[in-house]
């Protein structure tokens, strides 16, 4: 239900303990998802990492779980240095890289998806992203934006973009991968009030 809520809803906040797989699960089954629905060509996942080694090594690892090479369909840029190829669907990068993009192309066109991951990591740029991305949200209906962290203020990100829903996985990794599973095919569900308590993903 929960995947559910995160392919369909154009701004969605997930928060979690950590181990329980959202940053390297969770970009992976938003591809999954896309491929399945025959939009696999045209999908394309940014999802940031606050720091460099960050970035390179979540992409090593998603990478190896898809029994690939990385440059394929997953990749990383940081500054300097980087690893994609023409197939590569979900490329990991750290902020300043996404920014400098923005500034080429204020549209993001051909970005599907844009995850910011350790959004609790408030600096400069992480601020300024959130502006822009707001304020790109009309011009582009859609573009889909999770915003995610192990330990976040689910109601200030909500409420900042117009009351997004909110889903907290206090979950294992291993019951993650089983619920997210189960739920391949769209499960609609009522959503509780953005702002209040947090829609428990294992529900």
């Amino acid at each position: 239900m929960a995947l559910w809520v995160v392919m369909h809803e154009k701004v969605i906040v997930v928060s979690g303990e950590t181990g329980c797989g959202k940053t390297t699960q969770l970009p992976q089954y938003i591809l999954e998802y896309e491929i399945e629905a025959a939009r696999g060509a045209a999908c394309s996942i940014i999802c940031t990492q606050p720091r460099r080694i960050s970035a390179m090594s979540v992409s090593e690892r998603v990478a190896a779980e898809r029994g690939e090479k990385l440059g394929e369909s997953v990749g990383y840029k940081v500054r300097l240095e980087g690893m994609r190829g023409r197939d590569t669907r979900l490329l990991f990068c750290i902020t300043g890289i996404l920014l400098r993009r923005l500034l080429l192309d204020r549209d993001l066109k051909g970005v599907t998806h844009v995850i910011v991951d350790e959004i609790h990591e408030r600096g400069m740029n992480e601020d300024f992203l959130l502006i822009v991305l707001r304020d790109l949200l009309p011009r582009r209906p859609e573009l889909r934006l999770v915003l995610m962290s192990a330990t976040l203020n689910a109601d200030l990100f909500s409420s900042y973009f117009g009351g997004a829903p909110a889903i907290h996985i206090p979950v294992s990794l291993t019951l993650l991968i089983s619920v997210l599973i189960t739920c391949r095919k769209p499960i609609p569900y009522p959503l509780k009030p953005a702002g209040k308590d947090l829609v428990n993903f294992a529900a």
